[in-house]
């Protein structure tokens, strides 16, 4: 049996297939077909996972680099409207002054910017405070003004920073007239969002959405300054007509203000 297959091995060294390859070699590559398709198999997925996860690690770094440049473009973007806004409110405060001195009555103030520094808690709303004080030339009853009209008045001075009891406040009057009609009247705080109109007779038409502007017969703020707009006009009980007045600012959101003070 052996000597037999001996003779077959010797006999398949010699016979070769039609391509040429002896028979023994064509018999190997046969036995071995299996395992190199099954090395293939198993090499192959090694290779596509490593491949896979080297491009989810190269994804992930990528991902984290795309938040972190959104976020500073965000950021960016943020600190760029912030200065967009100010610029306007600052352009608003410029505009203001510059009406303040075409006005002939209100000659002889000197502006002075300031910035609102701290607020009190909610029940005392009605009182701010600006970073500009005596050192300044703020002082007590010196108006204060927005771009789009009337804040308060200086109530208390320091060196550096100045207390102003702003026109919301129950304590506060203004000095008014309607614009249209050039009526005098007295704007008093109540200590909410509106005003009231004091002193209109109930014969006079006063018309929702007219604006109020400053009499400037207080002694404290300029005339003609925007102070608000009507938004009830009612007749009274009284001989005095019912009437409420919406600030032109929001006192809760200034940001900036400009003080007025006299030149001498």
């Amino acid at each position: 049996m052996p000597l037999l297959v001996l003779h077959l091995v010797l006999l398949s060294l010699q016979i070769k297939d039609s391509s040429g390859t002896t028979l023994l070699k064509t018999w190997a590559l046969r036995i071995q077909s299996p395992v190199f398709i099954v090395g293939d198999v198993v090499f192959g997925g090694i290779k596509n996972a490593w491949h896979d996860y080297a491009w989810l690690v190269d994804a992930r770094s990528e991902n984290s680099r795309l938040k972190e440049t959104v976020s500073r473009l965000s950021i960016l973007n943020r600190s760029y409207e912030e200065a967009r806004q100010e610029n306007e409110r600052l352009r608003k405060l410029v505009a203001m002054t510059e009406s303040i001195g075409e006005i002939g009555d209100n000659a002889g103030f000197r502006i002075i910017g300031a910035r609102v520094s701290a607020r009190t808690p909610e029940y005392l709303a009605n009182i701010l405070y600006v970073d500009r004080g005596s050192n300044h030339g703020v002082y007590v009853n010196a108006p204060v003004l927005s771009g789009d009209g009337i804040v308060g008045r200086v109530v208390l001075a320091t060196e550096r920073h100045s207390q102003v009891q702003l026109i919301t406040n129950p304590d506060a009057s203004v000095g008014a007239m309607l614009y249209e009609s050039r009526t005098p009247c007295v704007l008093t705080g109540t200590g909410d969002a509106l005003l009231t109109m004091n002193y209109i007779s109930n014969i006079l038409p006063v018309k929702v959405g007219e604006i109020v502007i400053s009499s400037g017969l207080d002694g404290i703020f300029p005339k003609g300054i925007v102070i608000g707009e009507v938004v009830v006009s009612e007749r009274g009980n009284g001989i005095f007509r019912e009437i409420k007045v919406k600030p032109a600012i929001d006192l809760l959101r200034l940001e900036e203000v400009v003080v007025l003070s006299n030149s001498i």
